[in-house]
């Protein structure tokens, strides 16, 4: 398990050690938690992020606010370390441009919200909702990013980082052991306790004739689906799909736009995601596959909703 361990933080070493530009890193940094400080402290995301979905707004909002984070970290980062030769590049600007997006899009669309289902119950209604929420990257960004690869990227090994190389797993699966204390100790925390689990199923009683206990884990597993296309998009589109216009530079604006997706989440795990992001950003870098980010990735998410549940026991 050491040894494993210690194989990933040299990966993460020689990355810094390569990548490391002290004015680079510390402006993406600073911009990044200035934002998060800034959303937190007048609620942002909460307002009008989420307020968006409501009035209609949200597909066009979405993709805005992300591309707005991305290339305010991408074109300062490129700037400083006098990358002319890529700020010159529309390719830089069409790629980037064309996966924010198609992430936007797919984060904002709601419209699935109001479809009739006129033969289920309204308990019914809303699990199939969670449901297509956790599916809708399928159509948005799965598909496109297809496209993209058998058009564009064919020299790429895989779709994005899903590649037959798999090197390093025995590190990940350790990472993710030596977490789950943290995220124990993390889950007796009223921020916590608020935000999980995603699926409450007390609140749903039951619905199709089933179980508590059959019907989440079928949305748990939808849930684990998305996460490895979150990884596909920000480790795989955004850091191996764009190696070959931006190189190493790719990963800093990955993290601020990753951290900004967690904005709506609780403040630690936003937080934490600006490390986890940069990570896991390098290690695709490195090793260019993202296997390592789905298990890490899917084994902290699915571990949160469990520790949510039981934190919510009595409820069931």
């Amino acid at each position: 398990m050491k040894k494993s361990v210690t194989l990933l933080f040299s990966e993460i070493r020689t990355f810094i050690k390569n990548d490391f530009h002290l004015s680079s890193y510390l402006f993406v940094f600073a911009f990044t938690g200035i934002s998060i400080a800034l959303n937190y402290k007048f609620g942002f995301y909460r307002e009008i992020m989420r307020g968006s979905y409501f009035e209609g707004n949200s597909m066009l909002y979405f993709p805005l606010f992300y591309l707005t984070m991305y290339f305010t970290a991408a074109l300062p980062l490129l700037l400083l370390r006098k990358q002319y030769k890529i700020l010159n590049d529309y390719r830089f600007y069409l790629k980037s441009i064309f996966i924010i997006s198609i992430y936007g899009l797919s984060i904002g669309y709601f419209d699935y919200q109001t479809w009739s289902f006129p033969t289920l119950f309204q308990e019914e209604i809303r699990y199939i909702s969670k449901i297509i929420s956790q599916f809708k990257s399928l159509i948005f960004y799965f598909i496109p990013l297809i496209i993209m690869k058998k058009t564009i990227d064919k020299k790429i090994d895989g779709l994005y980082g899903l590649s037959k190389n798999s090197s390093h797993l025995k590190g990940y699966f350790s990472l993710y052991l030596m977490l789950l204390p943290f995220l124990i100790l993390m889950s007796f925390s009223a921020d916590f306790q608020h935000a999980y689990p995603q699926f409450k199923p007390w609140q749903f009683g039951q619905i199709f004739d089933l179980s508590w206990w059959i019907y989440t884990p079928i949305f748990e597993l939808s849930y684990a689906i998305d996460f490895i296309m979150t990884e596909l998009l920000f480790r795989g589109a955004l850091v191996i799909g764009m190696v070959s216009i931006l190189g190493r530079n790719a990963v800093l604006p990955m993290v601020t736009m990753y951290a900004a997706i967690h904005f709506g989440k609780p403040l630690a795990e936003t937080i934490s995601s600006v490390f986890g992001g940069f990570i896991l950003g390098a290690l695709a870098y490195q090793t260019r596959h993202i296997w390592g980010g789905v298990i890490v990735h899917i084994g902290i998410a699915l571990s949160m909703e469990v520790m949510g549940i039981f934190q919510h026991r009595d409820l069931l």
